[in-house]
């Protein structure tokens, strides 16, 4: 891990004063939101052109010129202004805190204040190329199984709601009692065409219901421990989780932030409930003086064999390194779970709902079965 001086130590530690409002971009979601991929390209090139020795102003010229997303140019062309008063880069950063987060941040300052702007950019595109890169895989393998549920769903109501009230009619003059199949069917198709409204208003509250439950305290915490237990899932999110915390880590330790200031910037950065309580004990421990690996002890989402890589890392004073390790064996780990998972579902889910769709017709068409082997 690279060391600084005492002065520049300081600087990497100190906090932004400026607070005021009118200085923040503000947000509107799912309209001024900026696509990951737009951010990771600004930062290599960004990162290149700096190692081509280009001046920042004049690379930051390109960079937005470079930029095709309206909104991204925007805040590109904000930050230049920004550099060009007098400001540095990370300070102008600041005042675009949705887009440029805390590591974003606290990396721009650490290659500013040590001279290595240029590696520390091309440092972060990577890490966060890698991450949005694993992001990307495990969103496919849980969006993929969702679709097929969904027209699963929206077939098998389709033929309850549509197909089956047809075959009403025709039984109706039916003498001989209808199997039990076909019953059940029947009523269940009777009672989603005459609640359909309230069934759907019903679905509607649940949704929201759930989605105000889940941005409560209580509510983030049950769904991130249950996410942790959910078979096979638990594992892959778990194993998600390691990647993403040791590969940020062991960024911010190799560009030379300090573990306690590394541990404070990553308290926040995480969505998970659990994972932020573990890091926030972590940083405690780590100013109490304790080692990094007596700081993991009882935790619920690193495992033994992380635990003692982190203080093999420790005992040779290359943590970075070792972090890196972890996280590049967590993230072969998880793509190999992704893979497994995408090859399994896949048939598992088409004959579940070939049984379902053919289970609705083969009991629809019991009776006419039964009424030939009558008349035969």
């Amino acid at each position: 891990m690279a060391k600084y001086p005492a002065s520049i130590e300081k600087q990497l530690s100190g906090k932004s004063s400026d607070k005021s409002l009118l200085k923040k971009d503000i947000d509107i979601p799912f309209i001024s939101r900026i696509p990951e991929k737009e951010i990771i390209d600004f930062t290599r090139n960004l990162g290149v052109m700096l190692k081509a020795r280009l001046p920042l102003m004049k690379a930051l010229e390109t960079a937005e010129a470079q930029t095709s997303h309206t909104k991204f140019k925007e805040i590109v062309s904000g930050v230049r202004k920004s550099v060009k008063k007098g400001n540095s880069l990370a300070k102008s950063f600041e005042k675009h805190p949705r887009v440029f987060d805390d590591i974003y941040r606290q990396l721009t300052k650490v290659g500013e204040v040590s001279g290595t702007l240029d590696e520390v950019m091309l440092r972060l595109s990577s890490y966060r190329e890698k991450a949005y890169k694993l992001k990307q895989r495990i969103r496919m393998a849980l969006a993929y199984p969702g679709m097929i549920i969904g027209v699963a769903i929206a077939a098998v109501s389709f033929l309850l709601i549509f197909v089956v009230p047809t075959f009403v009619d025709m039984y109706q003059d039916f003498q001989a009692e209808l199997p039990v199949p076909t019953q059940l069917i029947l009523a269940v198709s009777n009672f989603l065409t005459n609640n359909g409204i309230g069934i759907g208003i019903g679905l509607i509250l649940i949704g929201i219901g759930i989605n105000y439950g889940i941005k409560t305290q209580k509510g983030r915490t049950f769904v991130d421990r249950l996410l942790f237990r959910i078979p096979y899932f638990g594992d892959l999110y778990t194993k998600s989780l390691v990647s993403q915390f040791t590969k940020t880590l062991s960024t911010l330790l190799h560009s030379g932030v300090t573990l306690s200031d590394a541990l404070n910037i990553l308290k926040g950065s995480s969505n998970n409930l659990i994972l932020q309580k573990e890091v926030g004990i972590m940083s405690s421990s780590i100013r109490k003086g304790k080692s990094f690996k007596q700081s993991l002890s009882g935790s619920v989402i690193f495992p033994e064999m992380v635990i003692q890589m982190i203080n093999v890392g420790e005992e040779t004073a290359n943590l970075d390194e070792m972090l890196s390790q972890v996280a590049d064996l967590y993230e072969e780990e998880t793509d190999i779970m992704v893979e497994g998972l995408t090859s399994v579902i896949e048939p598992f889910l088409i004959v579940f709902i070939g049984l379902i769709v053919g289970g609705i017709i083969v009991a629809l068409y019991l009776p006419i079965f039964e009424l030939v082997n009558v008349i035969g």
